[in-house]
Protein backbone atom coordinates (compact mmCIF):
# COMPACT_ATOMS: atom_id res chain seq x y z
CA UNK A 1 0.00 0.00 0.00
CA UNK A 2 1.76 2.98 -1.48
CA UNK A 3 1.31 6.25 0.80
CA UNK A 4 2.36 10.18 -0.36
CA UNK A 5 6.45 9.81 0.12
CA UNK A 6 6.24 6.90 -2.20
CA UNK A 7 5.29 9.39 -5.24
CA UNK A 8 7.50 12.14 -4.19
CA UNK A 9 10.03 10.14 -4.16
CA UNK A 10 9.78 8.73 -7.12
CA UNK A 11 10.48 11.59 -9.01
CA UNK A 12 14.05 12.22 -10.54
CA UNK A 13 16.01 13.99 -7.77
CA UNK A 14 20.14 14.55 -7.80
CA UNK A 15 22.19 13.39 -5.60
CA UNK A 16 22.15 16.02 -2.48
CA UNK A 17 18.88 17.37 -3.73
CA UNK A 18 15.61 17.67 -1.23
CA UNK A 19 12.56 19.20 -1.13
CA UNK A 20 10.85 20.30 2.08
CA UNK A 21 7.51 17.57 3.07
CA UNK A 22 4.54 18.15 5.71
CA UNK A 23 2.41 20.13 6.99
CA UNK A 24 4.13 21.60 9.90
CA UNK A 25 5.79 25.28 9.44
CA UNK A 26 7.43 24.71 12.44
CA UNK A 27 9.99 22.24 11.72
CA UNK A 28 12.49 21.51 8.76
CA UNK A 29 11.66 18.39 7.18
CA UNK A 30 12.85 17.40 3.65
CA UNK A 31 13.18 14.22 1.75
CA UNK A 32 15.93 14.26 -1.12
CA UNK A 33 18.45 11.94 -1.93
CA UNK A 34 21.86 12.32 -0.20
CA UNK A 35 25.29 13.18 -1.57
CA UNK A 36 26.06 9.51 -2.65
CA UNK A 37 22.71 9.08 -4.06
CA UNK A 38 20.54 7.50 -1.50
CA UNK A 39 17.32 8.21 -0.62
CA UNK A 40 17.47 10.34 2.32
CA UNK A 41 15.40 11.83 5.06
CA UNK A 42 16.48 14.94 6.66
CA UNK A 43 15.27 16.89 9.91
CA UNK A 44 17.09 20.69 10.58
CA UNK A 45 16.96 22.24 13.73
CA UNK A 46 18.47 23.81 16.71
CA UNK A 47 18.38 21.06 19.43
CA UNK A 48 21.24 19.06 21.36
CA UNK A 49 22.33 15.40 19.09
CA UNK A 50 22.89 12.00 20.69
CA UNK A 51 24.44 9.35 19.54
CA UNK A 52 22.60 7.12 17.50
CA UNK A 53 23.24 3.47 16.28
CA UNK A 54 22.51 3.04 12.71
CA UNK A 55 20.66 -0.12 10.84
CA UNK A 56 21.45 -2.65 8.60
CA UNK A 57 19.73 -0.71 6.09
CA UNK A 58 19.28 2.98 7.31
CA UNK A 59 22.31 4.70 7.81
CA UNK A 60 22.25 7.70 10.34
CA UNK A 61 24.24 11.18 9.71
CA UNK A 62 24.74 13.97 12.23
CA UNK A 63 26.20 17.32 11.53
CA UNK A 64 25.79 20.83 11.54
CA UNK A 65 25.38 23.38 8.37
CA UNK A 66 25.36 26.92 10.01
CA UNK A 67 23.49 27.27 13.06
CA UNK A 68 21.61 24.26 12.46
CA UNK A 69 22.05 20.65 12.71
CA UNK A 70 21.02 18.08 10.45
CA UNK A 71 19.44 14.69 11.60
CA UNK A 72 18.97 12.57 8.10
CA UNK A 73 18.36 9.02 7.87
CA UNK A 74 19.48 7.23 4.14
CA UNK A 75 18.71 4.03 2.65
CA UNK A 76 20.98 2.00 1.63
CA UNK A 77 18.71 -0.84 -0.51
CA UNK A 78 16.34 0.61 -2.75
CA UNK A 79 14.41 -2.85 -2.53
CA UNK A 80 12.73 -1.09 0.36
CA UNK A 81 12.01 2.29 -0.70
CA UNK A 82 7.96 1.35 -0.08
CA UNK A 83 9.26 0.51 3.20
CA UNK A 84 11.17 3.34 3.64
CA UNK A 85 8.47 5.67 2.41
CA UNK A 86 6.04 4.47 5.28
CA UNK A 87 8.73 4.96 7.60
CA UNK A 88 9.15 8.84 6.40
CA UNK A 89 5.59 8.87 6.65
CA UNK A 90 5.47 7.80 10.41
CA UNK A 91 8.11 10.16 11.17
CA UNK A 92 6.05 13.24 9.17
CA UNK A 93 2.49 12.35 11.06
CA UNK A 94 4.39 11.77 14.59
CA UNK A 95 5.93 15.25 14.58
CA UNK A 96 2.84 16.90 12.93
CA UNK A 97 1.91 19.07 15.91
CA UNK A 98 5.12 19.35 17.25
CA UNK A 99 6.38 22.96 17.77
CA UNK A 100 9.82 22.86 18.86
CA UNK A 101 12.97 21.52 17.52
CA UNK A 102 13.94 19.78 20.76
CA UNK A 103 10.75 17.39 20.90
CA UNK A 104 10.90 17.31 17.20
CA UNK A 105 14.51 15.25 17.57
CA UNK A 106 13.67 12.99 20.30
CA UNK A 107 10.81 12.06 18.90
CA UNK A 108 12.27 11.40 15.88
CA UNK A 109 14.94 9.17 17.40
CA UNK A 110 12.26 7.33 19.32
CA UNK A 111 10.30 6.47 16.04
CA UNK A 112 13.48 5.30 14.29
CA UNK A 113 14.57 3.20 17.14
CA UNK A 114 11.21 1.21 16.96
CA UNK A 115 11.05 1.29 13.38
CA UNK A 116 14.73 -0.08 13.25
CA UNK A 117 14.40 -3.76 14.08
CA UNK A 118 11.68 -4.47 11.37
CA UNK A 119 14.82 -2.97 8.93
CA UNK A 120 16.87 -6.28 8.06
CA UNK A 121 17.06 -7.38 4.86
CA UNK A 122 17.63 -10.67 3.32
CA UNK A 123 17.39 -12.11 6.94
CA UNK A 124 13.83 -13.44 6.58
CA UNK A 125 13.57 -15.85 9.98
CA UNK A 126 10.23 -17.50 9.08
CA UNK A 127 9.19 -19.88 6.76
CA UNK A 128 6.10 -20.51 4.29
CA UNK A 129 4.16 -22.03 7.29
CA UNK A 130 4.83 -19.81 9.65
CA UNK A 131 4.31 -16.82 6.98
CA UNK A 132 1.05 -18.07 6.35
CA UNK A 133 0.19 -18.33 10.16
CA UNK A 134 1.13 -14.08 10.41
CA UNK A 135 -0.81 -13.20 7.40
CA UNK A 136 -3.94 -14.97 8.73
CA UNK A 137 -3.54 -13.11 12.25
CA UNK A 138 -3.19 -9.93 9.99
CA UNK A 139 -5.80 -10.44 7.73
CA UNK A 140 -8.43 -11.47 11.03
CA UNK A 141 -7.28 -8.45 12.60
CA UNK A 142 -7.74 -6.30 9.15
CA UNK A 143 -11.42 -7.79 8.25
CA UNK A 144 -12.76 -8.81 11.53
CA UNK A 145 -11.29 -7.23 14.73
CA UNK A 146 -10.94 -3.67 13.39
CA UNK A 147 -14.18 -3.54 12.04
CA UNK A 148 -15.84 -5.10 14.96
CA UNK A 149 -13.86 -3.57 17.52
CA UNK A 150 -11.90 -0.34 16.13
CA UNK A 151 -7.68 -0.42 16.45
CA UNK A 152 -7.60 -0.07 20.09
CA UNK A 153 -9.17 -2.79 20.89
CA UNK A 154 -7.97 -5.05 18.19
CA UNK A 155 -4.21 -4.14 19.33
CA UNK A 156 -5.00 -4.56 22.80
CA UNK A 157 -6.53 -7.82 22.05
CA UNK A 158 -3.57 -9.28 19.46
CA UNK A 159 -2.01 -11.96 22.10
CA UNK A 160 -0.62 -14.12 19.09
CA UNK A 161 2.89 -12.51 19.35
CA UNK A 162 3.30 -12.99 23.24
CA UNK A 163 2.71 -16.55 21.98
CA UNK A 164 -0.03 -17.34 24.11
CA UNK A 165 -2.93 -20.16 23.46
CA UNK A 166 -5.40 -18.15 22.08
CA UNK A 167 -4.47 -15.47 18.95
CA UNK A 168 -7.47 -12.94 20.06
CA UNK A 169 -9.17 -12.29 23.42
CA UNK A 170 -11.07 -9.72 24.67
CA UNK A 171 -14.21 -9.57 27.16
CA UNK A 172 -15.51 -12.92 27.59
CA UNK A 173 -14.98 -14.12 24.08
CA UNK A 174 -11.64 -15.52 22.36
CA UNK A 175 -10.38 -15.86 18.77
CA UNK A 176 -8.01 -18.84 17.30
CA UNK A 177 -6.73 -18.44 13.88
CA UNK A 178 -5.69 -21.23 11.50
CA UNK A 179 -4.44 -20.35 7.76
CA UNK A 180 -4.34 -23.66 5.31
CA UNK A 181 -3.67 -24.35 2.14
CA UNK A 182 -5.95 -25.15 -0.64
CA UNK A 183 -6.85 -28.78 -0.38
CA UNK A 184 -5.89 -29.44 3.00
CA UNK A 185 -8.80 -30.78 5.00
CA UNK A 186 -7.93 -30.30 8.55
CA UNK A 187 -6.64 -27.97 10.72
CA UNK A 188 -3.56 -28.68 13.25
CA UNK A 189 -4.31 -28.12 16.72
CA UNK A 190 -0.59 -27.79 18.26
CA UNK A 191 -1.43 -28.18 22.13
CA UNK A 192 -4.14 -29.21 24.66
CA UNK A 193 -4.90 -24.97 25.53
CA UNK A 194 -5.57 -23.69 22.34
CA UNK A 195 -9.14 -24.29 22.09
CA UNK A 196 -9.64 -25.32 25.43
CA UNK A 197 -11.43 -22.56 27.58
CA UNK A 198 -14.51 -22.04 29.57
CA UNK A 199 -15.92 -19.15 27.67
CA UNK A 200 -17.05 -19.92 24.15
CA UNK A 201 -14.47 -18.97 21.60
CA UNK A 202 -14.51 -18.82 17.87
CA UNK A 203 -12.19 -20.73 15.72
CA UNK A 204 -11.41 -19.10 12.27
CA UNK A 205 -9.88 -20.23 9.04
CA UNK A 206 -8.39 -18.79 6.21
CA UNK A 207 -7.64 -20.93 2.49
CA UNK A 208 -5.01 -19.65 0.86
CA UNK A 209 -3.28 -20.88 -2.26
CA UNK A 210 0.10 -20.28 -3.03
CA UNK A 211 1.05 -17.96 -6.44
CA UNK A 212 3.35 -17.55 -8.26
CA UNK A 213 5.72 -13.81 -7.20
CA UNK A 214 4.35 -12.37 -10.21
CA UNK A 215 0.43 -12.84 -8.93
CA UNK A 216 -1.15 -9.46 -7.90
CA UNK A 217 -2.12 -11.44 -4.06
CA UNK A 218 -1.59 -10.85 -0.94
CA UNK A 219 1.76 -10.38 0.26
CA UNK A 220 3.06 -10.09 3.62
CA UNK A 221 4.84 -6.37 3.61
CA UNK A 222 1.97 -4.85 1.93
CA UNK A 223 -0.18 -6.42 4.51
CA UNK A 224 2.06 -5.00 7.08
CA UNK A 225 2.08 -1.48 5.53
CA UNK A 226 -1.90 -1.43 5.13
CA UNK A 227 -2.49 -2.08 8.55
CA UNK A 228 0.17 0.23 9.08
CA UNK A 229 -2.07 3.03 7.50
CA UNK A 230 -4.93 2.04 9.70
CA UNK A 231 -3.16 2.80 12.78
CA UNK A 232 -3.57 6.66 12.74
CA UNK A 233 -2.06 7.63 16.61
CA UNK A 234 1.86 7.20 17.07
CA UNK A 235 0.78 4.90 19.81
CA UNK A 236 -1.06 2.41 18.31
CA UNK A 237 1.71 2.26 15.43
CA UNK A 238 4.72 1.82 18.36
CA UNK A 239 2.48 -1.34 19.65
CA UNK A 240 1.93 -2.83 16.40
CA UNK A 241 5.16 -2.63 15.59
CA UNK A 242 6.78 -3.77 18.92
CA UNK A 243 3.98 -7.10 18.52
CA UNK A 244 5.37 -7.77 14.81
CA UNK A 245 8.80 -7.72 16.50
CA UNK A 246 8.36 -10.61 18.46
CA UNK A 247 8.16 -12.52 15.57
CA UNK A 248 10.92 -13.19 12.75
CA UNK A 249 9.74 -10.35 11.10
CA UNK A 250 11.66 -7.66 9.01
CA UNK A 251 10.58 -5.64 5.86
CA UNK A 252 13.04 -8.57 3.98
CA UNK A 253 12.03 -8.21 -0.04
CA UNK A 254 12.50 -11.99 0.59
CA UNK A 255 8.44 -12.14 1.95
CA UNK A 256 7.75 -10.43 -0.96
CA UNK A 257 8.46 -13.91 -3.05
CA UNK A 258 5.18 -15.34 -0.87
CA UNK A 259 2.22 -14.59 -2.72
CA UNK A 260 -1.27 -15.87 -1.57
CA UNK A 261 -4.82 -15.65 -2.86
CA UNK A 262 -7.50 -15.79 0.26
CA UNK A 263 -9.73 -18.40 -1.85
CA UNK A 264 -11.85 -19.39 1.71
CA UNK A 265 -12.72 -17.89 4.98
CA UNK A 266 -14.80 -19.66 7.55
CA UNK A 267 -15.47 -19.25 11.24
CA UNK A 268 -16.57 -21.53 13.89
CA UNK A 269 -18.41 -21.24 17.46
CA UNK A 270 -16.34 -23.58 20.17
CA UNK A 271 -18.59 -24.33 23.16
CA UNK A 272 -18.57 -27.27 25.18
CA UNK A 273 -20.29 -29.61 22.28
CA UNK A 274 -17.34 -28.65 19.87
CA UNK A 275 -14.96 -31.62 18.79
CA UNK A 276 -11.86 -30.68 20.84
CA UNK A 277 -9.67 -32.03 23.55
CA UNK A 278 -9.92 -30.16 26.77
CA UNK A 279 -7.58 -30.47 29.88
CA UNK A 280 -10.67 -31.55 32.27
CA UNK A 281 -11.08 -34.32 30.24
CA UNK A 282 -7.30 -35.44 30.31
CA UNK A 283 -5.25 -37.17 32.69
CA UNK A 284 -2.69 -35.59 34.39
CA UNK A 285 0.00 -37.80 33.68
CA UNK A 286 -0.17 -36.76 29.43
CA UNK A 287 1.73 -33.37 29.48
CA UNK A 288 1.45 -32.62 25.67
CA UNK A 289 -0.86 -32.93 22.72
CA UNK A 290 -1.29 -32.27 19.14
CA UNK A 291 -4.27 -33.00 17.04
CA UNK A 292 -5.98 -32.46 14.08
CA UNK A 293 -9.77 -31.76 13.14
CA UNK A 294 -11.52 -32.47 10.10
CA UNK A 295 -13.43 -29.17 8.96
CA UNK A 296 -16.03 -31.29 6.90
CA UNK A 297 -17.06 -32.40 10.56
CA UNK A 298 -17.46 -29.21 11.58
CA UNK A 299 -20.25 -27.70 9.00
CA UNK A 300 -22.91 -27.30 12.08
CA UNK A 301 -20.75 -25.25 13.93
CA UNK A 302 -20.16 -22.59 11.29
CA UNK A 303 -21.13 -18.76 11.96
Amino acid sequence: MKNKLTATFSQSFQSGEFIRVGENRNLSLFVGKDEKGNYAFDFRGSYIPVRIAQSDVITVQQGKSGEDYILRFSLCNNELLEYFSTFCQDLLDSTEYTKNDEDAYKTLCSRYFSWKKLFRPNKSGMNDNEVMGLIGELLFMQDYMIPHYGVDTALDSWMGPEKTHKDYSTGSIWYEIKAISVGKDSIKISSLEQLDGDDDGVLAVYCLEKMSPSFCGIKLNGLVQSLMAKMKTVQNREIFLSKLSMYDYDFSPEYDNFVFANVGFSMYCIGDDFPRLCRKNTPNAINKIQYEIFLSELEKYKL
